[in-house]
């Protein structure tokens, strides 16, 4: 009886130090570029070309789903990137994330989306208004949860795939998945 009685009092200690220890553990945000999808334009392109960028994220519903969708019409959002003229060495890069530059919608990540990036050529005479196209599709995101520290579990990318099309040569199946803290670039190239 009294055996019985001392494992019950062990217990909860155990369970008291173990979440002591746990606790006294800063969890960071590891998983927060996880999934991003970074890109670097190619040192042809002068900082005037880039000094807005545009980025469209658009959702197509799949008419398949269960339930069927109430809309068929792609759904668009743009955001509108401008550079930042006291750090022009930073202003070559972008990324798209889950959250950044747009808003998480409906559960949906990141590769639920196509996405065009491009910039304007307001001086152009001829009508193409667009200077620099690109557009980022099929998307293959895949990874899982790991538990690097026994107190935190985070999400770990581990696969990251893309298509990029600049509208001359298209880039099938990009490689941009991570190892630990690096970030892989894709080139954009005009």
């Amino acid at each position: 009886m009294l055996r019985t009685s001392f494992s019950w009092l062990l217990l909860p200690l155990l369970a008291f130090v173990v979440a002591a220890c746990c606790g006294s553990v800063a969890c960071d945000d590891r998983e927060r570029n996880a999934d991003t999808l970074f890109f670097k334009f190619a040192p042809s392109v002068t900082p005037q070309e880039i000094s807005t960028v545009y980025i469209v994220r658009t959702f197509t519903p799949n008419p398949n789903t269960v339930p069927a969708p109430t809309s068929l019409t792609p759904v668009r959002d743009t955001a509108r990137l401008i550079s930042n003229p006291i750090s022009p060495s930073t202003n070559d890069t972008l990324s798209i994330g889950n959250n950044t530059p747009f808003v998480a919608t409906a559960n949906r990540k990141l590769n639920a989306y196509t996405y065009e990036i491009y910039t304007l050529n307001p001086a152009d005479t001829t009508g193409k208004t667009k200077a620099l196209s690109f557009t980022v599709d099929n998307i293959l995101l895949e990874g899982g949860f790991n538990d690097e520290d026994g107190c935190c579990t985070y999400y770990k990318n581990t696969k990251k795939i893309i298509d990029l099309d600049n509208g001359d040569v298209p880039i099938v199946g990009l490689n941009l998945t991570s190892k630990g803290t690096e970030r892989r670039y894709a080139t954009l190239q005009p």
